[in-house]
């Protein structure tokens, strides 16, 4: 077939979007004539419109070379470039074409686009208005000018005279998206789709906004119609594969980010959340590996120091892992999630190194003397005795809510249904102090028992919710519920599983439980022990039997009865406890 003849085939083929088949007959005509130039833009094009713009970039460069008086070959390199994130070679190769063409107004605009990215808004405004000096009734000049401006009202007005134009709408979707007013900017951009269903910027931004709103089921969608649009689309596989590890879903999840990463190597979000999912998938090593990627792309982004360094501490590298926690602290000193790990850290490395945990601790504290995690457990580390502090214990409990059974599991904790064991059934209302999320209500339901749960974190209340056997369940401190509203239910039993350990001194919650019938469990302390109780590295406190029966006789219990038991394993060793029942 002549040269001709399979030109104008390819070139039918690539108008009528199949691009893949063009692109082979393009490849074909290069075998015979590898410096054409045309074919060399045109496959340059293709590559371009598959988001592989290193790919385009070569491609435009050999085309420039052998025709280097070509304004439009100039003018696609720009583009390439500029979607390449090389900006200064961007405005050479534009500027180059405006030294050919000079009334290229497209070469004018992209310019400004650049220095509009850059912060150069002087330089920006200078390029639309000259784009505008050409052609009046240049639209992307036009909207990129009010959108510089954030001229909201231009905007608007430039919808309404050009009401086939996606652009308007777009740049004020974009617009009300950079304020974070996300119901507007999806209004719009739903308009701009309206007139370019099958723009690829509109489809990114319309599913960006639809995952900021809360519709990610109409977002993956979209997603899916960007990635058989172009598969390239890096933003669809990422957020596909973010989707599929959501619905632990790994094999799909880990195809779709090595497609991303292989299409961008640089991309942050892409190396961030494969690593999330490897990590979920406790593959140690290689989530490490794609973490440290993702922090020498972005080393400032603290949530990728605290993700490292729960990696490290997983694989018992306790001090590496505080160096990371730390630093990503001090990036964000408000992150309790950040601070929770410090705490978690620092407990472990207690029982490796005491006297190093003490002193990194007390070096926090004074850091950071107003954080209340500092505060906590530089006492707990120093065997201080603080008061109860229902604030730290409350975000806690929501930071290990929903992981909070399964690691109960992994420990061997029994203490509700050996609670219920010694108890046996309970007729009548049974208030589960710190219920958590609802193991002692699981180990108690009876169609005759009316469970009462009271707990002062909320994301704790959430998982107890689900189990569905509650009557009512109460987000309050335990102490201030028992001396204010426990009389108006008249318990037939009060339970407090691994709850009063938080507290020190029992006298108060026990004076506000009588005189209704207790089971509730405590660590035990040392025999050694002559105080009545102390507190141990992990905040928790450990309590001597005499004194919580000297505590129950003194507020007018006289069946007390005691039921030592292995409460859980920790750090390897049993946990001693005992189970008290006073009626």
């Amino acid at each position: 077939m002549g040269y001709d003849i399979l030109f104008q085939q390819a070139l039918q083929l690539h108008e009528q979007g199949r691009l893949n088949e063009a692109e082979n007959i393009y490849r074909q005509i290069l075998e015979t004539a590898p410096d054409n130039a045309d074919v060399l833009n045109l496959l340059g094009l293709i590559a371009q419109a598959k988001g592989m713009h290193s790919q385009a970039t070569e491609l435009f460069y050999h085309a420039v070379k052998q025709a280097p008086k070509h304004a439009p070959f100039w003018f696609n390199l720009g583009l390439s470039l500029e979607n390449d994130n090389k900006p200064i070679e961007a405005l050479q190769a534009y500027q180059t074409a405006l030294e050919l063409k000079p009334d290229f107004k497209e070469a004018l605009s992209n310019m400004g686009d650049i220095y509009n990215k850059e912060q150069k808004s002087d330089l920006a405004e200078e390029m639309y208005n000259k784009a505008l000096q050409i052609d009046g009734n240049y639209t992307p000049a036009l909207a990129n000018l009010a959108a510089l401006k954030q001229d909201i009202k231009a905007l608007q007005t430039l919808c309404l005279q050009y009401p086939s134009e996606a652009i308007f709408p777009y740049y004020l979707s974009k617009i009300y998206q950079n304020n974070a007013q996300y119901e507007q900017a999806l209004t719009y951009i739903r308009q701009a789709q309206t007139i370019a269903p099958s723009s690829l910027d509109v489809l990114e931004t319309l599913a960006e906004l639809l995952m900021l709103t809360n519709k990610e089921e109409e977002a993956i969608k979209i997603f899916e119609q960007i990635l058989c649009q172009n598969p390239n689309s890096v933003p669809a596989l990422i957020n596909l594969a973010n989707h599929a590890t959501q619905l632990q879903d790994y094999t799909k999840a880990e195809r779709y980010y090595k497609q991303a990463l292989d299409l961008s190597p640089h991309d942050l979000d892409a190396h961030f959340n494969y690593a999330n999912m490897l990590y979920r998938q406790n593959r140690l090593p290689e989530a490490l590996e794609e973490y440290r990627a993702a922090v020498i792309i972005n080393p400032n982004r603290y949530e990728i120091s605290n993700n490292l360094g729960l990696i490290q501490k997983d694989l018992g590298e306790y001090e590496e892992a505080l160096g990371l926690f730390f630093n990503a602290f001090f990036k964000n000193p408000t992150s309790e999630d950040i601070a929770l790990n410090i705490v978690e850290t620092l407990t472990l490395l207690y029982h490796q190194d005491k006297d190093k945990a003490i002193k990194i601790a007390q070096n926090w504290y004074k850091e950071a003397p107003n954080n209340i995690f500092a505060q906590q457990i530089n006492a707990a580390l120093n065997g201080e005795t603080s008061e109860n502090n229902q604030i730290y214990i409350q975000k806690l409990f929501d930071h290990f809510a929903d992981n909070y059974e399964m690691v109960l599991r992994r420990i061997g904790y029994l203490t509700p249904r050996k609670l219920r064991d010694i108890t046996s059934d309970v007729k009548g209302t049974l208030v589960d102090l710190g219920c958590g999320t609802g193991l002692v209500g699981v180990a108690y339901q009876t169609s005759r028992t009316k469970l009462i749960g009271v707990d002062i974190s909320e994301k704790s209340l959430t998982q107890a919710r689900t189990k569905n056997i509650y009557q009512e369940l109460i987000k309050d401190d335990i102490l201030h519920f028992c001396q204010t509203k426990l009389k108006d239910y008249h318990p037939a039993l009060i339970t407090a599983a691994d709850v009063f350990c938080y507290f020190g001194n029992l006298e108060e919650i026990l004076a506000a439980c009588a005189p209704f019938p207790l089971a509730f469990s405590v660590e035990k302390a040392d025999d050694k022990e002559t105080k009545p109780f102390v507190r141990q590295a992990s905040g928790r406190y450990q309590h001597q039997a005499s004194y919580i029966e000297q505590l129950l006789k003194k507020y007018g219990y006289t069946n007390i009865n005691q039921y030592p038991l292995v409460l859980r394993k920790e750090y390897g060793q049993d946990v001693n406890g005992i189970i008290f029942t006073a009626k």
